[in-house]
């Protein structure tokens, strides 16, 4: 392999590669070429003792998949690290010194001999802020990580505190977040998510699976978990006189709500063919809970479904208030029913002047946008002395 002397950005993910893309992704795909990147797969956030039996599928699901290295594309390395649990003291510190070892192994089997900037996402591994002879670090903060159910909320404080005070940048993906890293000391940056904008403002072909369903199309695409508001959908569904919700995603709840004659859980689906599947719905949600989690959220969904220019209705959130002008927010069941309901009679809802005016509120919000004002902070921090 030849040696490459570019700088290096090791990015702690928090996710799987070949998962559906979350905005690291997105970004570490356009960092990479002036960078090398190597993503470190998702390690473990939850706590092992609080697990109910769907977290143990996740866990062993992880645990099956062993240690590997590959590069994925020219100047972006992915590192799948051994699954260890961080149960206990003694299973965080075996945790973390393994994940040091193979991060350095990797880098000198990949040669990337250039200065480094450690990119932290997962704040379960702030020990290693400073450990890995970086130059700088960047804190990017997507997730009120200690308000998700069964992990360590105290420790995961700590992290996050730890990066907040420790990291040379901080960048925040909603206001909601920017706030509470100003609590800590920090002085963040705000960078909303992006969206890639030719992949999903295209006419696809209506995906195999789905095409015989009955029409109206009301869809959710993404993960359904604590965040996501069973209530809500059900209410659509409960409202239809004809139609098919559609859920495309893993399930990682007791989805025994969701069991209804109008929702189809058509299970994950590969991420490149997300925008058709968009593209096939006349209505999209984004039925969220209201809580400190969801609060602080900044659905990248929500601008996907405004690029394939598709009417959306939306649980009342901070990060999409700002984008009522092109949707529907709903703060009850009752009103994600009733405007679905209108979205899906009205045709007026979906011509060609509507879907025009949704595109057209996000064709700035690229993720080339959003990685090169990261950038002009990378810039400086590894500029040559």
């Amino acid at each position: 392999m030849t040696r490459s002397a570019l700088p290096v950005i090791v990015c702690f993910a928090g996710d799987i590669w070949d998962g559906n893309p979350h905005s690291r992704h997105y970004l570490m795909r356009r960092f990479a070429g002036r960078y090398e990147v190597l993503f470190v797969e998702g390690a473990f956030v939850r706590s092992v003792a609080q697990l109910d039996r769907h977290e143990w599928r996740r866990l062993l699901r992880k645990a099956r998949r062993g240690f590997s290295l590959r590069t994925v594309e020219p100047h972006l390395h992915v590192l799948r690290p051994l699954p260890i649990p961080p149960a206990g003291k003694l299973g965080r510190l075996l945790h973390l010194v393994m994940l040091d070892l193979q991060v350095r192994f990797a880098m000198r089997w990949l040669k990337l001999t250039g200065e480094r900037l450690s990119w932290f996402s997962l704040p379960t591994v702030a020990p290693l802020a400073g450990r890995l002879g970086e130059r700088a670090s960047l804190f990017y903060y997507q997730d009120r990580y200690d308000e998700f159910p069964h992990v360590d909320s105290a420790r995961l404080r700590a992290d996050i505190r730890t990066l907040a005070e420790h990291c040379d940048v901080s960048v925040a993906s909603a206001g909601a977040l920017a706030n509470d890293l100003r609590e800590l000391g920090a002085r963040p940056v705000v960078v909303p998510h992006g969206v890639d904008l030719p992949r999903f403002s295209g006419e696809p072909e209506v995906p195999r699976d789905i095409a015989a369903l009955e029409r109206p199309l009301v869809g959710f695409m993404g993960v359904v978990d604590e965040r996501v508001w069973t209530a809500a959908i059900v209410a659509v569904a409960d409202r239809l006189e004809r139609g098919t919700v559609v859920i495309v995603g893993d399930v990682n709840i007791d989805a025994s709500a969701l069991r209804h004659p109008r929702i189809e859980l058509i299970g994950r689906r590969p991420s490149d063919s997300m925008p058709a599947y968009v593209a096939a719905f006349d209505c999209c949600l984004i039925p969220l809970v209201a809580n400190r989690l969801t609060e602080a959220m900044n659905p990248i969904k929500l601008r996907e479904y405004l690029a394939a220019g598709r009417p959306v209705v939306a649980t009342r959130l901070a990060e999409v208030e700002p984008y009522a002008d092109v949707l529907s927010i709903a703060d009850t069941p009752e009103e994600f029913a009733e405007a679905v309901t209108r979205s899906v009679v009205d045709p007026a809802s979906d011509a060609d002047v509507e879907r025009a005016r949704r595109r057209a509120r996000v064709a700035g919000e690229t993720w080339d946008a959003a990685a090169a004002r990261i950038d002009e902070h990378l810039s400086r921090l590894m500029a040559p002395s």
